[in-house]
């Protein structure tokens, strides 16, 4: 509070507010003051208003002042909204609308009697808005903003009549001469400045506070938030001039024709609104979410500190929500904001409940406004997810992310894979954690190898999924505990998957961390980038220049297939190229190989890949491997050797994939004989089936 006083008059007001913390007491505060400011200056201008109202108008114009309350009602849900984040983990929302625009159009053409129809959509607005709020805070908000809407759209719109009246201004206005324009310009200046003039103290008030500056200093954040506040009215404004002309001109018609075209525009602007914030939030979803993983990674091997990373990377990620992550049976991994309630129990228990006896993995859940829960709450105004926490092994609930969202809450489901993702990430730090106590036992490089080989594991997918019309077949046989290959099968939109096979240049632990950045990076870009594995390549490579120094390098072959057509579109980043082996080839042998792109990922930046497309037929088998099979040596120094491959692919061409792959592997470890395997082995089969014909 910047005085005794102004909190004491506060306090008196409103008691409460002593028992709020630090932010909610300022917010309180602000509305508290704000109303009684504005309060005075919004009856004034009720009054005056009053005194200025021609009551005959309403029987003669009724018809068009109802299609000005319409318009009123139509823009309000055509608004254009911004979230700015003015400290970490606070943010302020800006939303305006065409409203001004009809308003002051309709006071041109009509007189202050117009603004009858503004009061009305502002008692009706701010009628909804008291029925949904929850709280006394968010009450004194409502009549907080309804009086300062008086204030700002009727008294300071009164005095700019006034002026208006002082220039020689007519109501209706005349037409669009100039002699007409400049009083109505001037009055419309007149307008804007007295909404600045009003705004003023309000956003003085919160700039001086350190947890809702946007700036260093007080001054620059009370100029930024004015700026927003004005610089839309002073590029909308004005052209209710225009409207008011055309009526004046071209009569009902005139109007009509020039409301209908700012429907349009507010319609194409709210969407666009709604894409570039939407775009915003996830582009900062995936940033925090990289970030979340790279911090993950450095931690000690304990992860003791991974409430501390969590609440780092997390807090500012969800605007206006409540997130809070626990692991059964009662540990708190994070919960902010700090002074909301924690989750009830009950919640917790309905969705270990939910998850029980499950054969498959147990869901996200998404509850609406307005809709009853299991656990019996019904929500008012807020949106929930609730989602589960998986073991990576066992597919057990072991906790669970609880997020409620109280604005833009139709847009809550947006937010379910960047939960799941994180979901994905908190079980991977457990796991790796509960491995570590595990090992304490054991010589520090059995640790480091077994460790390896269980972040291995986990990362790896538990099952593969079904493809109709096709077989697949995979398996990773690691020449240590901690193996540098991975593979991967990714469920795309429409149908699709990716399927990742790849290869880091080395063994043990620190192969096994830079696989694990890898295929964290190329399951997020994959979702974000599902059409373009070239875009994925390049993003991808970015990513571990910039994140790690090691001096490894990935051998990558991503391919996205389209299940219904065969089409199989490629990037080789520098992976020894896999065999597609055609039944209805022209060729002799049938046998194609999908030959590199472009370099391997983590070498250089700036560079690029090319994007390839085959498609497959019935009966073709794609084999993709990594040099483990090729490379495989014998007794008498000979590699196993690409020509070998091909010729066990070509013998057992016919069968189905799990019994080539299951051939090629025994030819291997015949080749090898009482060798021991010196690289990692991946091998991967995907058929394409003949229909069945009735």
């Amino acid at each position: 509070m910047h005085t005794p006083l102004l909190y004491t008059i506060v306090k008196r007001i409103y008691p409460p507010i002593q028992d709020l913390a630090d932010r909610e007491r300022v917010q309180t505060s602000a509305n508290v003051l704000g109303a009684l400011y504005s309060a005075p200056l919004a009856v004034a201008g009720l009054i005056w208003l009053i005194l200025l109202t021609d009551f005959t108008r309403f029987r003669a114009e009724w018809g068009m002042l109802a299609l000005i309350f319409v318009l009123h009602f139509v823009f309000e849900r055509l608004d254009f909204y911004l979230y700015v984040e003015t400290t970490p983990g606070t943010y302020a929302d800006w939303s305006d609308s065409l409203v001004s625009l009809i308003s002051w159009s309709s006071v041109l053409i009509f007189g202050p009697t117009a603004l009858w129809i503004t009061v009305l959509w502002l008692a009706t607005w701010s009628w909804r808005r008291w029925r949904r709020a929850t709280s006394d805070q968010w009450q004194w908000n409502v009549v907080r903003n309804m009086s300062f809407h008086l204030m700002t759209e009727i008294f300071a719109c009164l005095i700019a009549v006034a002026f208006y009246r002082f220039w020689g201004g007519a109501f209706p206005l005349p037409g669009l001469a100039p002699r007409y324009l400049w009083p109505a310009l001037g009055a419309t200046l007149i307008w804007m400045l007295g909404v600045a003039v009003f705004w003023a103290p309000l956003l003085n008030f919160f700039s001086q506070f350190e947890g809702f500056a946007w700036a260093e200093s007080w001054w620059e954040t009370w100029v930024r938030f004015l700026g927003v506040t004005l610089v839309w009215r002073v590029l909308i404004d004005p052209f209710a001039i225009l409207a008011a002309g055309l009526y004046a001109q071209n009569g009902l018609v005139g109007y009509l024709f020039f409301a209908s075209f700012l429907v349009l525009v507010g319609f194409i602007g709210h969407r666009l609104s709604q894409t570039a914030e939407q775009s915003q939030l996830r582009f900062r979803e995936l940033k925090k979410l990289e970030r979340l993983g790279r911090d993950i990674i450095r931690l000690a091997p304990e992860f003791s500190d991974l409430p501390t990373v969590l609440r780092k990377n997390l807090c500012n990620m969800f605007p206006f929500a409540h997130i809070e992550i626990c692991i059964f049976p009662d540990k708190t991994y994070l919960h902010y904001p700090d002074n909301w309630p924690p989750v009830d129990e009950k919640i917790w228990r309905w969705l270990r409940l939910a998850g029980s006896g499950r054969v498959t993995s147990p869901d996200s859940h998404i509850f609406s406004p307005k809709s009853e829960t299991p656990w019996g709450e019904t929500l008012k105004t807020k949106a929930i997810i609730v989602a589960p926490i998986l073991g990576v092994e066992t597919l057990e609930i072991i906790g669970g992310i609880y997020l409620a969202r109280y604005r833009d809450t139709e847009a809550i489901a947006r937010l379910l894979p960047a939960l799941q993702s994180l979901a994905a990430q908190v079980a991977s730090a457990l796991r790796q954690a509960e491995d570590y106590r595990q090992r304490l036992a054991y010589h520090r490089v059995e640790q480091e190898l077994a460790m390896a080989g269980r972040i291995q594991a986990s990362f790896l997918p538990s099952e593969l999924p079904p493809i109709p019309g096709w077989q697949l077949a995979v398996t990773l046989i690691p020449a240590r505990q901690a193996a540098g290959d991975f593979y991967d099968v990714i469920p795309l939109p429409n149908g699709r998957l990716a399927i990742i096979v790849a290869d880091v240049a080395d063994k043990g632990m620190g192969a096994a961390l830079v696989m694990a950045l890898s295929r964290t990076l190329l399951r997020t870009y994959a979702l974000e980038y599902h059409n373009r594995p070239d875009f994925v390549m390049r993003v991808v490579n970015r990513r571990i220049l910039q994140d790690t120094d090691a001096g490894l390098f990935v051998t990558v072959f991503y391919g996205v297939l389209d299940p219904m057509t065969g089409e199989l579109t490629y990037c080789n980043a520098g992976h020894p190229p896999p065999y597609l082996l055609q039944s209805a080839a022209e060729d002799e042998d049938g046998i194609q190989p999908l030959t590199r792109t472009g370099m391997a990922l983590g070498v250089m930046q700036g560079v690029s890949w090319k994007r390839q497309q085959v498609k497959m037929k019935a009966g073709d088998l794609l084999a993709i491997y990594t040099d483990g099979i090729i490379e495989a040596g014998n007794d008498a120094s000979e590699f196993f050797r690409r020509e070998r491959l091909e010729q066990a692919l070509q013998q057992h061409v016919g069968r189905p994939a799990d019994e080539v792959q299951a051939e090629v592997l025994t030819a291997v470890r015949a080749f090898g004989g009482d060798l021991s395997q010196r690289d990692d082995i991946t091998l991967m089969m995907l058929k394409a089936l003949k229909q069945e014909t009735s």
